[in-house]
């Protein structure tokens, strides 16, 4: 039954974020990127778009858009998940900022 379920979250295409909010303690940007992976999770893994950019608005409404990232990397050495964060941050603004 474990293997089924680990087959099964390996299909998702949610980002796989834990929002430990390690990658945001030294974010230069101050982008709330754990807050930014739950929005965008709403549209990846159930096609809730406007739901998706609503929270998205929420957390970026006082600054740290997705597209403000500089890819200094600090978030991605920081990420215990080894995240391509600075990737996964791209798709979000693409996505929930047009």
């Amino acid at each position: 039954m474990i293997r089924e379920a680990q087959k099964i979250l390996g299909k998702s295409s949610a980002i796989p974020c834990t929002a430990c909010h390690y990658c945001t303690e030294g974010c230069p940007k101050k982008i709330p990127i754990p807050e930014i992976f739950s929005a965008m999770n709403k549209q990846l893994g159930n096609g809730q778009m406007a739901e998706a950019v609503s929270d998205y608005r929420k957390a970026t409404g006082s600054g740290g858009r997705a597209s403000e990232c500089i890819n200094c990397g600090q978030c991605e050495r920081a990420c215990p998940q080894r995240l391509k964060v600075t990737d996964y941050l791209k798709q979000c603004a693409e996505k929930l900022e047009n």
